[in-house]
């Protein structure tokens, strides 16, 4: 330390009998260059008012003499000033000096004023003080100051301000009034930036400031995802999913022993892009989307008659074949050309306007179909005549899209006609056109002279009638009708015996004829 004393700059305080001897040795000094302004222990202060002996000329001295609470009660004299253990064992400190008016100055400025110093021995102007059984007296440094100033290692607290100072040359502490305004700690968070390491991962780097006594203790990010983690200025993050994300950090600072979060908006936002197809053609997709998939364009035609696979219709009725063309594939297909050719037997007669119908075949070019969408189609087409056997419509369809095969895809729907025929009903002896599936032999015929009525001769009575065929019985009947031709009984009248002679002449007469025409009947047979 640099202390300038006066003509009597000895010690820090000594009575006037002392400052005369004190004068004489110094004097005496001056000539030998014993006593040095800039040495401590030169100056030191050995008499019964020191509050430690001769002084200190270090802090670790200092420390080892307060510790040791060498002299007794110098713990005690040093509590009075706010000197304690932590304060003289820890706190920040520095040479400087305390001067007979009372400021206490360090590094050419005064950090503290209205010093009191203290001694063990009183002298006028001074207070008693008593603690812990040790007696010392306070005054102020007008009063116990011989020198205009004497060096001392002065502490200071976390702020800067002045807590108290020990005399080098004595051991005597001081306390004054702090005029140290302490620097306002400076804390704020400056900026986040992100960095890319690769497609997912992210390295942040956090840019604060801290100064003046405000210490950073941490940094706590918050990546956007729901993950969180404590770290320093740098960190690394993998995020797990595509999208835009809001990263942030919170700077933990310590300011006057208290853990605070700096101030300041510290954000930025990362993407995440998705990983991309990697099938060739398909780059520009991200993994995960629905095209991100090999072309595998296919199509489905479906055909039915009447909703059915197979009906059997009358000729000259109408009835509908029913087509669907569907996309199967995964990809868009285009211009697929829908052909439907009938068989001979049948006859195309509509399409509800859609496509052409030449040469009883259908055509229509339907310019697109999206994937997993279809088409319905319908035709209507009849039988003109009969025709024995199934017949087999066949509908196809064919897409440039689809490689390979000419057509893509066919189906087929199968018809057939009824097949009419006549018969006779035995039942009700009538004649009947039906289709061939209805005929029932047991009770109908091919043999249509089975039907309708037929005179007969009942053979028992000679009697003839009309029947139906089917009720001819050839054991009680025939078809001889001269079978059943009796002679007349004639009776004749009873008159006399002439008439009655001539009656059998004539009856004879009649007889006899009538088996000459039978006779000429027969031989005519």
């Amino acid at each position: 330390y640099n202390v300038k004393r006066e003509a009597f700059g000895r010690s820090c305080c000594m009575n006037k009998v002392k400052l005369m001897i004190a004068g004489a040795v110094i004097a005496v000094g001056a000539f030998v260059g014993v006593a040095s302004a800039n040495n401590p222990v030169n100056a030191a202060d050995c008499s019964a008012n020191a509050v430690i002996t001769c002084g200190v000329t270090s802090i670790g001295q200092l420390r080892d003499k307060f510790n040791a609470n060498t002299p007794a009660g110098t713990q005690n004299i040093f509590s009075w000033f706010g000197l304690t253990s932590d304060v003289v064992n820890h706190a920040t400190n520095k040479t400087g000096y305390v001067t007979k008016s009372g400021d206490v100055v360090v590094d050419g400025k005064v950090v503290a004023t209205n010093a009191v110093s203290a001694g063990r021995q009183y002298m006028a102007g001074s207070a008693t003080q008593s603690i812990g059984g040790t007696t010392f007296y306070t005054r102020s440094t007008q009063t116990s100051f011989v020198s205009s100033q004497i060096g001392a290692i002065v502490f200071f607290d976390a702020q800067g301000r002045f807590i108290a100072a020990v005399l080098y040359d004595c051991g005597n502490p001081v306390k004054a009034t702090n005029k140290v305004v302490p620097v306002q700690p400076v804390y704020k968070c400056d900026s986040l930036k992100a960095t890319p390491t690769n497609r997912t991962t992210y390295s942040f780097t956090t840019a604060a400031t801290a100064k003046d006594g405000a210490v950073i203790k941490d940094y706590a990010y918050t990546f956007g995802d729901g993950a969180t983690q404590t770290a320093g200025a740098s960190v690394s993050h993998t995020y797990a999913k595509p999208g835009t994300y809001t990263a942030s950090v919170t700077v933990r600072v310590t300011v006057n022993g208290q853990v605070v979060n700096a101030p300041g908006s510290c954000k930025t936002t990362v993407t995440i892009a998705p990983e991309m197809c990697p099938v060739p053609g398909k780059e520009q997709y991200p993994k995960d989307d629905p095209r991100c998939v090999e072309d595998k364009p296919a199509v489905q035609i479906v055909k039915t008659v009447n909703d059915q696979e197979h009906v059997k219709e009358k000729v000259g009725d109408t009835f509908t074949y029913q087509i669907s063309v569907k996309n199967t594939g995964n990809v868009v297909l285009k211009n697929l050309v829908i052909t439907d050719k009938a068989p001979s037997e049948v006859s195309l007669i509509g399409s509800n306007n859609l496509g052409t119908i030449q040469g009883n075949t259908w055509t229509y070019t339907l310019p697109e179909l999206a994937v997993g969408a279809s088409k319905s189609f319908t035709l209507t087409a009849k039988y003109t005549t009969f025709t024995a056997g199934t017949h087999v419509n066949t509908v196809c369809v064919e897409t440039p899209t689809v490689p390979g095969t000419n057509p893509d895809d066919c189906d087929t729907a199968e018809t057939e006609t009824y097949e009419y025929i006549t018969v006779c009903d035995l039942t009700d002896n009538t004649i009947k056109t039906i289709t061939r599936d209805q005929f029932d032999e047991s009770y109908m015929t091919l043999d249509q002279t089975k039907c309708g009525q037929m005179r007969v001769c009942i053979i028992a009575d000679k009697t003839t009638k009309d029947i139906a065929k089917k009720d001819f019985d050839s054991t009680t009947m025939t078809t001889d009708m001269d079978k059943c031709v009796t002679p007349p009984t004639i009776e004749l009248p009873k008159t006399g015996l002439e008439d009655s002679l001539g009656n059998v002449l004539g009856l004879g007469s009649i007889v006899g004829a009538s088996y000459a025409f039978i006779a000429s009947r027969r031989s005519l047979r």
